[in-house]
């Protein structure tokens, strides 16, 4: 276990039966996109040209985060089986309703964001609100790395795979995988983010599983962890 998750031991743990993602969190997240929809909604129906359909790129942008945001905080979490390969593997996998929207919006911030570059490179003075949309030039330009990540297969949907033999981890930038001899175990953790952590032996950094992208309890990610790590010492 690393320096930095021993420090998060007594602060981050949780018992069993603690709902990790808090219910004022989702209603301020869930609440801010939904506004976000109505304000664009109501921009793309006042203005016009070029300007309407990228206020209907960012009402398309609003309303995918939207249904991502509902599914990863909103969702019941209950107690699932997962997907069991023929080799034994039991895999755990984030909703389609969380990743797939979550891109969607992605590529439909790039394209208002490409949109405005082209019209602020014609005619700076169609654009409605210059300083909103450097904002989102700034913020669709900061996301291209991921964009390459993305087309080359390193950016990943979160899947957690529990083998007979190690456990692999994929989420966002990470891909990691360890054998089950160099697992010290895992915990809950409260926040940053909350989820499930995997202790892994020696001064490197633990992963740690963020439970917003799975439709199951933390528990029952721990359980698994912890059981398929004693199977693996018999």
């Amino acid at each position: 276990m690393s320096a930095a998750a021993a420090g998060r031991t007594g602060a981050g743990a949780r018992t069993p039966g603690v709902r990790l993602v808090p219910r004022w969190f989702t209603a301020v997240v869930v609440g801010a996109l939904t506004l976000a929809v109505v304000g664009f909604l109501l921009l793309a129906l006042t203005v016009g040209g070029v300007m309407q359909w990228s206020a209907w790129g960012l009402v398309a942008f609003a309303v995918l985060a939207w249904c991502s945001a509902v599914s990863a905080l909103a969702r019941p979490r209950r107690r699932r089986e997962p997907h069991v390969t023929p080799e034994g593997v039991r895999v755990f996998v984030a909703p389609g309703m969380t990743t797939w929207p979550l891109v969607g919006g992605w590529v439909a911030l790039l394209v208002v964001a490409g949109t405005w570059v082209h019209v602020a490179l014609t005619d700076l003075g169609a654009l409605e609100s210059p300083g909103f949309a450097l904002l989102t030039i700034l913020g669709a330009a900061a996301s291209l790395p991921d964009l390459v990540r993305l087309v080359t297969g390193r950016l990943h949907r979160w899947r957690l795979e529990l083998g007979p033999e190690a456990v692999t981890y994929r989420g966002y930038r990470t891909d990691v995988s360890y054998a089950w001899s160099k697992v010290h175990g895992s915990r809950i953790q409260e926040r940053g983010p909350a989820g499930v952590v995997i202790d892994v032996k020696g001064s490197g950094t633990d992963p740690v599983i963020p439970i917003i992208a799975f439709a199951v309890p933390a528990e029952q990610l721990l359980e698994e962890i912890d059981r398929a790590r004693a199977a693996a010492r018999r």
